[in-house]
């Protein structure tokens, strides 16, 4: 089992700058994907400040109960867990914006996300928005448990996972209007093919654009230089409101090739058809990527 980090004892700004700093430069920390890693870094942030501000100084003594946080690897998530100690008037309040939290869906979530960072400074009354960037990032409940160490004091002990990124197959089978398409990193085939003028386009698109955005995310660092990944674009046809998504999937791709990502495109077209070859030019020019042209031959 991998351990991110664990520590026990007084938690400042300076101690959350320290511990920060340490698992930043952490190999093993590093070697997870950037997405997992940004959201570890997010929860353990907001773990750590919630010590810092919430936590009863005036009981660490008298229980001998140290705060604490720890990060570890478990296989498919990363466990995070926290604890130290609160006032019972803290507890109460913990307890509701817990409990709120964990009830909510993500559209749930962001409608509370937003209602707290427009609240004014020192409204400490709300859902608890480090709470709620926790849930967010993760994806998962915060599980709690509340240990008393007398009528006024509690040890309140937090626990949530964070799902490693796993890179999905993306498959849309063509219809009439809109292209097929093969977006499989296992198998390494990558593929946009047909024609592209689906009734909603920005729908049709974003799920491609978002995975993208994923498999960037996912595959940093993780491919040799010299592993060359290349990205078919095979169109008989694509209308207006296309071009302007499909060059948007070009940019991302010239934004990984300038992370030092070895990922290319491959443009298609008919040997008869130079306004395909054109269109494919500006593309090129435009992204700021080189492409390679694959000439078909007709039959």
């Amino acid at each position: 089992m991998k351990e991110y980090l664990v520590y026990s004892g007084p938690v400042d700004h300076d101690k959350i700058d320290y511990l920060l700093n340490e698992i930043k430069n952490d190999r093993k920390f590093t070697g997870l994907d950037k997405l997992t890693r940004n959201r570890v870094y997010a929860v353990l942030v907001e773990c750590l400040e919630n010590i810092a501000r919430h936590s009863s100084k005036e009981l660490l003594c008298n229980a001998g109960m140290k705060p604490y946080i720890s990060a570890v690897d478990m296989n498919k998530q990363v466990l995070i867990s926290a604890g130290n100690c609160v006032t019972d008037h803290e507890r109460k309040k913990l307890v509701a914006r817990l409990d709120v939290i964990n009830k909510s869906d993500s559209k749930k979530l962001n409608e509370l996300f937003e209602n707290e960072i427009g609240k004014e400074k020192g409204n400490n009354n709300g859902a608890g928005l480090g709470f709620i960037v926790m849930k967010l990032k993760s994806g998962n409940n915060i599980s709690y448990k509340f240990t008393p160490v007398d009528t006024n004091q509690s040890y309140f002990e937090l626990q949530i996972s964070v799902n490693k990124l796993t890179m999905r197959k993306l498959i849309i089978n063509p219809t009439s209007s809109s292209p097929k398409v093969v977006l499989d990193p296992v198998n390494r085939k990558f593929e946009i093919s047909g024609e592209s003028r689906p009734p909603d386009v920005a729908v049709f698109y974003k799920e491609i654009l978002d995975w993208l955005n994923d498999y960037s995310a996912w595959s940093s660092g993780k491919r040799d230089p010299d592993d060359q990944t290349s990205i078919d674009l095979d169109f008989n046809y694509f209308n207006s409101s296309s071009a302007k998504y499909i060059l948007d999937f070009c940019k991302q791709i010239a934004f990984m090739r300038s992370r030092g990502e070895n990922i290319g495109v491959r443009w298609h077209y008919e040997r008869e058809d130079s306004d395909m070859f054109e269109a494919g030019r500006v593309m090129s020019k435009t992204a700021k990527i080189p492409f390679e042209f694959i000439m078909k031959e007709t039959d």
